[in-house]
């Protein structure tokens, strides 16, 4: 019964899915210059319940099993009711981020009811070019896929700890809670500060400021990958988890860099752009989650100071993925512009057919921005 519970995950797509529209309507609202900020008081969101569901579950099951079962589906009812109540943000986009080319085009989407497989199937071919049309963004889906390996392998932190130092499993326990609320500081505090001083002192362009964070994070979460897969110390596994933490803003920043790779908040594909990234993390959880555990029982087949293969292992996976985002171009660009004709013009543009291109011209001040 349980794993067939699962099955409803199918109708809607679940919490990836769920969590794909938020972060769209987010971006829909949220200037570029504070939408990193934004996306990691998300992320400080998700921390708190972290921290304070497992508190709650165990108290409520010392008197019933299904106590904390029972206080998660009215949660999540309670979820659901306050999304009724969400407007559509597609209308409350603010200004457009700048475009690269002199003229931009968009494609009008076509609606369609058609949910049986065939339509699924052009979702999916329409994905796929999407990808296909522009390697900048698939370079950014990638690296959402792989970063991925990363969420996996903190997963086996406990057992790691409780293996290598003979630890109990409820002492090694507490290096979940140490890792979160030392996360929450970072996420709420200190790269907020870092996007902040990136954007007002030194005045870097938002995306720009986001690209750094993104890769300096990536760095950061590469060598903290290694610190821990050779700690044979305690001490030396508690540094690589805050140095690990540091390089927490790396999704959110990058996720920032998304929108703006394929045109800003403006753009049509800002929602295919996140629905692509759920499924792109969806895969790397169900490649990642066995792929660790394997190396995880190969390293302990070799002796204790093999324990840490699962994080060198992301070393080498991370590494690559450095280079894959210093390989990503955020180019400066220049916005685009609509023409608003003058109330002389309208007189005589009466019988003037309508255009779907936008057209820019820096010169002119009464076309107002897209």
């Amino acid at each position: 019964m349980t794993w067939f519970s699962s099955a409803f995950l199918v109708i809607g797509g679940g919490p990836i899915v769920a969590i794909a529209i938020g972060i769209t309507m987010i971006s829909d609202v949220v200037p570029p210059e504070k939408r990193t900020t934004i996306f990691l008081y998300v992320t400080a969101c998700v921390l708190v319940a972290e921290m304070v569901a497992p508190i709650m579950a165990a108290r409520l099951m010392e008197s019933g099993d299904w106590l904390p079962l029972l206080l998660a589906m009215a949660i999540q009812i309670s979820g659901a009711l306050i999304a009724l109540f969400l407007p559509e943000t597609l209308h409350l986009r603010d200004l457009p981020e700048p475009k690269d080319r002199d003229t931009q085009t968009f494609e009008l989407q076509q609606r369609t009811s058609d949910f049986h497989w065939r339509s699924q199937l052009r979702n999916f071919q329409s994905a796929v070019h999407f990808l296909r049309d522009d390697w900048t963004v698939a370079l950014v889906v990638f690296t959402f896929l792989t970063h991925r390996l990363g969420r996996q392998a903190i997963g086996l932190l406990v057992r790691y700890a409780s293996k290598r130092y003979t630890w109990e499993i409820k002492k090694a326990a507490y290096l979940i809670s140490f890792r979160a609320g030392t996360n929450l500081l970072v996420v709420t505090i200190v790269i907020p500060l870092i996007n902040y001083l990136l954007l007002k002192k030194l005045q870097l362009p938002a995306h720009w400021a986001d690209c750094y964070i993104a890769r300096g994070s990536i760095i950061l979460t590469t060598i903290s990958f290694l610190i821990m897969g050779i700690a044979a110390h305690p001490a030396l596994l508690i540094i690589g988890l805050l140095v690990y933490n540091m390089g927490t803003g790396y999704s959110a920043a990058m996720r920032s860099v998304s929108i703006h790779v394929v045109g800003g908040q403006t753009s049509p594909n800002v929602g295919k752009l996140m629905s692509t990234l759920a499924m792109a993390e969806s895969i790397g959880s169900m490649v990642a989650g066995p792929l660790l555990n394997e190396l995880f029982q190969f390293g302990m087949g070799l002796g204790s100071t093999w324990l840490g293969l699962p994080f060198l292992g992301c070393v080498a996976v991370f590494a690559f993925m450095t280079v894959a985002t210093f390989a990503i171009d955020v180019k400066d660009k220049e916005p685009a512009y609509f023409e608003v004709p003058s109330e002389d013009e309208d007189m005589f543009d009466d019988e003037r057919p309508m255009t779907s291109s936008f057209e820019r011209d820096d010169t002119t001040r009464s076309r107002n921005p897209l």
